[in-house]
């Protein structure tokens, strides 16, 4: 296999590993992304949470790793998926940590002890997996904490897998960071309607985005040991007898129809949702070199609700890259593009993949990445690795082509 490529425009580290986003806040007037983060190889182990900002969406700068696992603590085996929290006076980070596997998680939370979110508090474990003794079903695996407000109050919801095989989100009470209370288990794969869409042993990063009275919860699905893809379950909330918040799950879809985009995050600024997703790394990296990188995340994207589907699109910001339309010579497209589809039919080949966009479509080609955004449907992420100039096979007359111009 060919060393894992480096991104012209999407969201990489310099060098290193990348997967799923984390801790998204905008504060100060920046966009903050934290991710799933190996700093010293292009491998899937180590994880820290590296950082990167933003003023406009679309430049990115590459902040200093964030925090890694600490020695003796109770993420030493890795600090893994979680978000951010703005308190106001100061950011919280909460956080999967593990000692030894993903058996023995807990909650950490870590407080940034700078404006810039580059220095950060040691960890402190706030909420341990439910056992035999909670009078539920035991957990086996629990990770991937997102907080949210309802009825006045913090709750968190975990992503589980239960031990007779059952996917699930736990639910916690945690007005006081520092104090987590869990209350029980609030969704399983037994739900008729959610167990349909999203059939897993365990729901990973839970994500819940209201949408004018509507609710929809983001599961990723890990299934028979492998990551398969997210879905967008749609529902409505409401309040239970003690307080805490009920979903119910009318329908649903993917989130994104390709099949590259895994563990996306989503947060809130003041154009409302903000959206970004794992672009998976294919295969085993091999042998690479010592500045090799593997894997990034997708463009920001804007999340609406049409009937019981959530689509989107990329942020409207991101034309600012864009350049005059070109000629694509013999089908040859720059190897970073934009590709929109204004006649019936165009069709785009990589090393070993072929891409067809309707009428109205547009297409985001930065070496091996596309990522495809039809009008009214779900977006579709592909990496096709070795790929690193993409071509029109096919429709080219009916094709508008500008080259991205990669901002740093």
């Amino acid at each position: 296999m060919s060393e894992p490529s480096r991104a012209g425009f999407h969201i990489q580290p310099a060098k290193g590993w990348t997967n799923d986003p984390n801790g998204m806040v905008f504060r100060d007037g920046r966009w903050h992304a934290f991710f799933q983060h190996n700093p010293a190889a292009a491998v899937h182990t180590d994880i820290h949470w590296g950082h990167v900002s933003s003023d406009d969406l679309v430049s990115w700068r590459e902040h200093p790793v964030a925090f890694g696992p600490m020695p003796g603590g109770p993420d030493e085996g890795g600090c893994w998926s979680g978000v951010c929290v703005d308190l106001g006076d100061r950011v919280a980070a909460a956080y999967t940590g593990i000692v030894t596997s993903a058996v023995d998680s807990t909650v950490c939370v870590r407080y940034a002890t700078d404006p810039d979110l580059d220095a950060w508090s040691d960890p402190v474990v706030v909420a341990t997996a439910p056992g035999s003794g909670s009078g539920e079903t035991p957990v086996r695996e629990m990770r991937d904490p997102f907080l949210f407000f309802w009825a006045g109050r913090r709750w968190a919801v975990l992503g589980a897998g239960l031990t007779d095989g059952t996917p699930a989100l736990l639910l916690y009470s945690c007005d006081d960071l520092e104090a987590w209370r869990f209350e029980r288990v609030w969704l399983t794969g037994a739900d008729p309607v959610l167990g349909a869409l999203a059939p897993a042993e365990i729901w990973e990063c839970p994500q819940l985005v209201e949408f004018d009275g509507s609710w929809a919860l983001l599961v990723s699905l890990w299934r028979d040991n492998q990551l398969e893809h997210t879905v967008a379950a749609v529902g409505s909330m409401s309040t239970a007898l003690d307080g805490s918040p009920e979903l119910s799950v009318r329908g649903g879809a993917r989130i994104d129809d390709g099949r590259s985009l895994y563990a996306p995050q989503v947060a809130l600024d003041p154009d409302g949702p903000w959206f970004l997703g794992w672009v998976m790394q294919v295969g085993d990296p091999g042998e690479v070199t010592e500045d090799a990188v593997a894997g990034c995340l997708t463009l920001v994207r804007r999340l609406r609700l049409d009937g019981d589907r959530v689509l989107s699109r990329v942020d409207a910001r991101q034309a600012g890259v864009l350049g005059e339309p070109v000629v694509a010579e013999e089908g040859h497209l720059p190897a970073h593009a934009q590709v929109a589809a204004t006649g019936d039919a165009v069709t785009l080949r990589g090393n070993e993949l072929s891409v067809t966009l309707q009428r109205g479509a547009e297409a985001w080609l930065d070496g091996e990445v596309l990522e495809v955004y039809p009008p009214d449907a779900p977006p579709r992420t592909y990496r096709d690795p070795g790929t690193a100039v993409w071509r029109l096979t096919e429709g080219a007359a009916d094709a508008t082509v500008r080259e991205v111009r990669p901002q740093r």
